[in-house]
């Protein structure tokens, strides 16, 4: 009988990288006398979920372990009294957006499979899942944003953003419960239209008042991307070519939140010069 231990797929692989790179959250003293054995858990832990699971329960353990990265990483830089100074808290911010936003971008790519999109398979619903830590990030890095333009916009603002992040948490929680029972595709479509009012509010007040670092229609453009995909207002008698504009929407917004992360995080690293010199 197999070793569960020498389990390996791209999909493992992949998780494996992307979990390492997250650990930057972590005090470096922590990073190194943990760090290797955080990583060994994570490992063993996919390939057991994998084996009992697949993708999907892999899907279920990467959101329970992100939950845990995020709260554990805060509490470690508590504890040796890290001050979360707007430089620290905008890169992490920005490693939000761009992890999350590249997940996004992939699971577009399960819009190709052939027929209806009631459920996936295969690949595709491994690429679906992708959604799952999409959304949990993507909601994450909104928070920071938030937190980030309030001396701009102010609590209107950074509520509209909250709002934008809650909706992608609720979005990252029906994705999992779906899975579950069919049912809970209602919590996902709440999630959604929440993050899509909340993402408009913002996107005009950024059009009138640019608060980051980013062309000022962008944040707008990003939630007519979600009005269209809502009311379906493209949709045609064609299969293919409805798959198509899916997938270009569903990268399209993947894409931009990355463009945002990686926008704020050249922000904060040309601050950090100044201050180091």
């Amino acid at each position: 009988m197999m070793n569960h231990r020498t389990i390996q797929t791209p999909l493992l692989s992949l998780s494996e990288r992307v979990y390492r790179m997250l650990l930057i959250a972590y005090p470096a003293a922590y990073r190194r006398e943990y760090g290797a054995l955080m990583v060994q858990v994570f490992r063993d832990m996919c390939r057991d979920s994998y084996r009992q699971g697949g993708a999907a329960a892999v899907a279920l353990w990467w959101c329970s372990t992100l939950l845990d990265l995020v709260y554990t990483a805060f509490e470690q830089r508590r504890k040796v009294r890290f001050t979360v100074s707007k430089s620290t808290f905008m890169r992490l911010t920005g490693v939000l957006l761009i992890v999350g936003g590249a997940f996004w971008s992939l699971a577009a790519f399960s819009q190709f499979q052939p027929d209806d999109h009631y459920t996936y398979y295969g690949i595709y619903q491994l690429l679906i899942w992708l959604l799952a830590p999409a959304f949990l990030l993507v909601g994450l890095g909104c928070f920071g944003l938030g937190l980030h333009i309030r001396p701009t916009l102010g609590v209107l603002g950074q509520w509209a953003l909250y709002g934008t992040g809650i909706g992608a948490l609720v979005m990252a929680v029906g994705v999992v419960g779906t899975s579950i029972n069919d049912d809970l595709w209602n919590v996902w479509m709440a999630g959604g239209l929440v993050h899509m009012l909340a993402l408009t509010v913002f996107g005009v007040l950024h059009l009138w008042k640019p608060a980051l670092p980013i062309f000022r229609a962008l944040p707008l453009m990003l939630a007519s991307g979600w009005w269209v995909m809502w009311t379906s207002a493209l949709r045609t008698t064609s299969q293919t070519t409805n798959n198509t504009l899916s997938f270009l929407f569903i990268v399209g917004m993947g894409m931009v939140w990355l463009a945002i992360g990686l926008k704020m995080h050249r922000q904060q690293s040309q601050e950090l010069v100044p201050a180091a010199s």
